[in-house]
């Protein structure tokens, strides 16, 4: 547990970071836990999908798209069946013209395009979950 300005106790935000790379899913989780974020990792769409049957926890979802076993659009679905609230955020090394607009529109919450600086890291937790 964290104190925020007022000294109340409050408990740290947890984001489930689904990543098949290895490197990204280090540097990421790395970036998340600096600016102050519990980190939890899984490797597919279908693990993804499991911890968030398992933990009422999560705050926040950052899901690679394209990932063996289940990919990020399916793993969305399945997850917002749990929890419609839950925030869901792409990251995509393949942003292309329109594929923002397809991306929302499948009912991801926003989208972050690879590879993923901690300024543009910083702005979307910042703009979902303002302090």
């Amino acid at each position: 547990m964290e104190k925020n300005k007022t000294g109340q106790q409050v408990r740290k935000k947890t984001v489930l970071l689904v990543e098949d790379h290895k490197y990204n899913l280090i540097v990421l989780k790395k970036m998340l836990e600096q600016i102050g974020w519990n980190v939890i990792t899984a490797v597919n769409g279908k693990l993804a999908v499991e911890a968030c049957m398992n933990n009422n926890n999560i705050d926040l979802v950052m899901m690679d798209l394209k990932m063996p076993v289940m990919d990020g659009y399916h793993a969305m679905v399945e997850i917002k069946k749990l929890n419609n609230d839950l925030k869901i955020i792409a990251e995509t090394a393949y942003a292309l013209a329109g594929d923002d607009t397809k991306i929302l529109a499948a009912g991801f919450d926003d989208y972050l395009a690879k590879p993923i600086s901690r300024e543009s890291l910083e702005n979307i937790l910042n703009k979902h979950f303002p302090a």
